[in-house]
Order: C-alpha cells, then structure tokens, then sequence
C-alpha cells in the first residue's frame, strides 16, 4: 500500500483523476454558480481559451484537453482570447487579481512563456504546483451574471504519470488539491513572482 491523497491505495488497484474531481482552493470574492472544467481524461491541456468583458473583467473560460475543447464556464458574453500551447509544454504556474470579479490571469509554462488576460486590479494571487513534476490539470470556480467570481487550479501529476499506480515513487504522499498562495500585504503593489 501506499498514500494517494493521504489514503492508503493499493497497488494493483488506484482510482483515476476522471474519478475524482476535487475542487482546489478558489480565489476571488466567489458567490454564484459552481463550475468544474472537466475533461481532463482526454488529455493534458493544450490551450487556454479565455473570455474578457469590458474593464478587462474575466467573464468566461474554456480549456483544450488533448484534441478536445471543453464547454465554456462562466458568464457570457465577452472576446475569446485563445493561448495554444506547444508540443511538451506545461501550465506550471497561474497569477491574477480580483475585485468583485476575477479582473486578471497570467498562466506561465515550462518553456518560459506567459499568457495574460484582463487587466491587474485588486487583491492579487498566485498558485504554483505543490511538488516538482506537478502540473495543471484543470480549474473550478464560480460565476456570477457578469463575469467569473472565483476561481482555483487543479495541480498534480498528469495522469501518465500519476505516482499513485508508479512503484517507483511509493514512498511519496501526494495532495491532491492545489497549492495556493496570496499575495501579503507586504507585497501588493509589486509584480508578483
């Protein structure tokens, strides 16, 4: 046996991520409709597809799993604006901002590479995978009639990889919701890392 999720799992037989959609921890003020994007059994993200409003509020999102786009979360309306990533290429880092809504995200790959929707405004936040090998696998969140309230990250280890089911790493617990952090006071005012 080992631990998957702080539960003790045995070798020959260990649930799958399309099993267990656990929410991560949300950022923003929240409130509204729940959401979960799902389709993470098809794939890795390959593409972030995000919905901006006027004022740079963040009213929607998609995600790209493998060849697949998920439905649209969030409120409607608001322009697609669309990050596609490349071959081998990881989310492994998310940053934003939010007032009354989510008013600005920054995702960061493993090549180096940013992606910015919205505008900074408001209390800021960032979320980064818990332990080396960790990834994005999906998001959750919240939305209201006008744009996206909450919203959190789903960071562990891609399903090809899951150490649940990989003996080689048995003698490592893994989390299997975010890692979050927020922003001190100290900090507001300056770029986030």
């Amino acid at each position: 046996y080992i631990l998957w999720g702080g539960l003790p799992c045995h070798l020959t037989f260990c649930p799958t991520l399309s099993d267990t959609y656990l929410p991560a921890e949300m950022q923003g003020p929240g409130g509204g409709s729940y959401f979960y994007v799902r389709g993470e059994e098809q794939g890795e993200i390959q593409g972030i597809r995000i919905f901006v409003g006027m004022m740079g509020l963040i009213k929607g999102i998609q995600l790209k799993f493998g060849e697949h786009w998920s439905p649209r979360y969030g409120a409607p309306g608001g322009r697609a604006q669309e990050f596609l990533l490349w071959s081998g290429e990881r989310i492994t880092a998310v940053a934003g901002s939010a007032r009354a809504c989510i008013r600005h995200l920054r995702w960061s790959t493993s090549r180096g590479r940013q992606a910015t929707f919205g505008r900074p405004a408001g209390a800021r936040f960032s979320a980064h995978p818990p332990a080396a090998g960790q990834q994005l696998l999906s998001a959750n969140g919240q939305h209201g009639l006008f744009c996206l309230s909450g919203i959190g990250f789903n960071q562990r280890c891609p399903i090809s990889d899951y150490p649940c089911c990989h003996t080689r790493r048995y003698g490592e617990a893994w989390s299997l919701l975010a890692a979050t952090r927020k922003v001190g006071a100290s900090e507001r005012g300056q770029e986030s890392p």
